[in-house]
């Protein structure tokens, strides 16, 4: 039978929170992303707790907060071992997106959700995809094949299919529909003139989203004029430029951009820098040159005509800290005689990173600017200064970390003291004798007697008979054990350290000096706040009122596609279920009730479900599996149909007790006068077969009826067939040479069998 089909939002449903959903595919469950903001709160992490050890596989869309944010989280707290599945951009860029999540967290508060060690061991479970690569699910549900297509929302951005049986599940959120600098459009738009690609059409069940269904945007060179209009009339007046982005997804777009444009003029070069201010902003770019195959064609493009680097942000400088900012723009105004300004993407995007420290530096200058190139996440400073813009009094919530003084020093000391004694003593109790042990014959009752805290070892024996019961007895014995030497096959011992390369003594001091004049992106510490600190530190809230003197701007660079946009491409997909999700309870209503008017040709099976509900989106359709005996294969001729192979069979059904599994056997008696109508497989609009004729050289039109006429002799219309419940086509005419090659056209284009 078909796969029973259930879909649970378990974050992001009427709502802009960040998203996470389930899906049961007959016995298996599938983890439609796993999202989480920075503050790691809400009710969505305890329902994901809930459901993480039940679920066999998790689908990743997009490198970015509000869609990998809590996978470190629910594999390592929450127990998601399960296989996870991802593209090869989203596995690199969301790997590192969470890395500077974690460090810029660290720098702030006592973030204990997790750390990077737990980010490494989440992702390296991630089973990294191409596009347009069918994979099989491991284990039982083998049966269940997914593909990942191109979303162009983000470098990696996947729009999955989901496939078991007769059912086709196409799971589309965040996706864009325009070309940008360095993505292409999504997959779903790889039809000529704008239509949807045919591959992708008539899905079982669409899940999609209303995040931006009530929005309406200006074409996007329009967009990109007015943010580069922006940064340009800031820096003429020699002003502060702040775009809060986020560190691994969105940032590429705007780097690119803003590189291009930057590279045009010398006279800005001079007064302003182009920075990218993030935990982990070498590796961004680094990671970036290396996944160029993951980019539109204009870069490749531009690579071919400049015969640069891939990806090379050659004006965009890197920086790490605050402090390497300032040096940065210090150094370079004392050899130029003048202060310098900046233009700056900061992390993160809700403003909760280095972008909130430059924004309470730079709110106060009439000179300066900030841009928000997207709303950013609710119940962020971001979203809050795009909601109330006209509001010049900020009130935040400013969070760091100040050293320790006095008594709370003194304290940290002698805890300090203590935790050291104790590493001491226990490195000292696992290492004695170790060169003269073997591992295997060690015990926690040996080690204990080695370490010289106890001199005696008890052992349990046979007591004497008292009543009806043994009493057991402890006997004092002096403690031995039988040192194994280490030994190869012919009994001579062996050391190690005979065997081992020793390092040059001159490489390494050149690789130090190396290191020292430039910077490694790789380095486990890349940034001032990142590395560990002689003095110890203490996380401080403080509640501050910014005054807003400075230019506040919004321009959509979000790179979604807008409400009009995803109502076309959901009409144009023509799905038999609908479910929209990821949108506020007004946007979801307006595309609902958009597929709902009776004028829009989609499907009215259409669900809007709350957090938490349960839907059955099963099909009415029941889809039976058997095994195809060999002697009934063999006789059926088979027709290419959209790159399959099609053929029309009929037999019987038999069982055998060893395999559950029917078998379709031919029937003989059938066979020898069995005859069946024709059945026409394929597209059968009849626009589509009138662009055939004509290009064959026939005359075709359509009378008033619709009926379409070729060489005003064959006429060719459309019915409705009560044995196959589907639309079919009919052929009238007097038998004639023109209607056996009209015949044979359309028998090629609808391919008979």
């Amino acid at each position: 039978m078909a796969s029973a089909l259930q879909f649970t939002a378990i974050s992001g449903a009427h709502s802009e929170e960040a998203v996470c959903y389930l899906l049961e595919v007959g016995d298996a469950k599938l983890l439609l992303d796993c999202g989480s903001f920075e503050d790691y709160s809400g009710e969505g992490l305890a329902r994901l707790q809930r459901v993480a050890r039940q679920v066999d596989a998790v689908l990743l869309s997009h490198p970015d907060m509000a869609h990998v944010g809590a996978y470190p989280l629910a594999y390592s707290k929450y127990g998601l071992k399960c296989p996870a599945y991802a593209t090869q951009a989203t596995h690199m860029m969301g790997r590192l997106c969470l890395q500077d999540v974690v460090r810029t967290l660290t720098a702030r508060e006592d973030f204990t959700q997790f750390d990077e060690s737990d980010v490494d061991a989440a992702f390296e479970n991630i089973t990294a995809l191409q596009y347009a690569q069918p994979k099989a699910l491991a284990g039982r549900h083998a049966d269940i094949v997914v593909t990942a297509h191109a979303a162009g929302h983000t470098i990696g951005g996947t729009v999955w299919t989901i496939s078991s049986g007769g059912e086709t599940v196409l799971y589309a959120l965040d996706f864009n529909h325009m070309k940008e600098e360095h993505l292409n459009r999504t997959s779903l738009m790889e039809g000529a003139q704008g239509k949807v690609s045919a591959r992708l059409m008539k899905p079982t069940l669409l899940i999609t989203g209303a995040y931006t269904a009530l929005h309406r945007v200006p074409p996007r060179r329009r967009r990109v004029e007015c943010f580069l209009d922006t940064v340009a009339r800031a820096v003429r007046r020699g002003g502060n430029v702040l775009v809060p982005v986020d560190s691994a997804a969105r940032v590429l777009e705007l780097a690119y951009l803003l590189n291009e444009w930057w590279a045009r003029d010398k006279a800005r070069r001079d007064t302003h820098a182009l920075c990218l201010l993030a935990q982990c902003s070498r590796k961004t770019r680094s990671f970036a040159q290396s996944l160029v195959g993951w980019m539109g064609g204009g870069v490749e493009a531009q690579m071919a005509d400049r015969d640069a680097k891939p990806f090379d942000l050659r004006h965009v400088t890197a920086v790490q800290s605050i402090e390497e900012l300032d040096r940065k723009l210090g150094g370079d105004s004392r050899a130029r005689g003048r202060q310098r300004h900046a233009v700056v993407l900061a992390s993160l995007e809700g403003m909760s990173g280095f972008s909130q420290d430059l924004f309470v530096r730079w709110a106060a200058g009439k000179k300066n600017v900030v841009i928000l190139p997207q709303r950013g996440p609710p119940a962020s400073l971001a979203r809050h200064l795009y909601k109330r813009w006209w509001d010049r009094t900020q009130a935040l919530t400013v969070k760091k970390r100040v050293p320790l003084e006095g008594a709370e020093l003194e304290a940290w000391r002698a805890q300090e003291r203590r935790r050291q004694e104790q590493e001491a003593a226990r490195d000292a109790l696992l290492k004695r004798k170790r060169d003269m042990l073997d591992d295997d014959d060690i015990d926690l009752e040996t080690e204990r007697l080695l370490s010289g805290q106890t001199y005696d070892l008890y052992v349990r024996g046979r007591g004497p008979v008292r009543g009806l019961y043994l009493v057991s007895k402890s006997y004092c014995m002096f403690p031995f054990q039988e040192k194994n030497r280490r030994s190869d096959d012919y009994g001579e011992i062996y050391d190690l350290e005979t065997y081992m390369i020793q390092p040059d003594a001159d490489a390494d001091e050149g690789a130090h000096l190396l290191d020292a004049a430039a910077p490694d992106a790789d380095k486990p510490y890349e940034s001032d706040a990142a590395r560990p600190e002689s003095r110890p530190t203490k996380p401080v809230e403080k509640e501050r009122r910014v005054q807003l003197n400075c230019e506040l701007a919004f321009v959509d660079m979000e790179g979604r596609a807008d409400g009009t946009s995803v109502s076309n491409i959901v009409v144009q997909l023509m799905p038999k279920r609908l479910v929209i999700v990821h949108g506020t309870s007004a946007s979801t209503a307006a595309l609902a009730d958009f597929c709902r008017d009776p004028t829009v040709e989609v499907t009215k099976e259409i669900y809007t479900p709350a957090v938490g509900e349960i839907l059955n989106v099963s099909s009415g359709v029941n889809v039976y599996r058997m095994r195809l005996a060999d002697a009934l294969v063999k006789h059926v001729p088979m027709t290419a149909v959209r790159g399959c192979m099609a053929g029309f069979v009929s037999g019987r059904v038999s069982f055998s007790h060893e395999d559950q599994t029917p078998t379709l056997e031919p029937d003989h008696a059938e066979l020898s006068n069995a005859w069946c109508p024709p059945m026409l497989v394929g597209d059968p609009r009849l626009s589509a077969l009138r662009t055939v004729l004509v290009r064959q050289g026939f005359a075709a039109h359509f009378d008033s009826e619709g009926t379409l006429v070729c060489n005003n002799a064959v006429a060719i219309k459309r019915a409705s067939s009560k044995r196959t419940k589907s639309d079919t086509i009919k052929i009238l005419g007097a038998p004639s040479p023109d209607f056996y090659s009209i015949r044979s056209v359309v028998y090629a284009h609808l391919a008979a069998l």
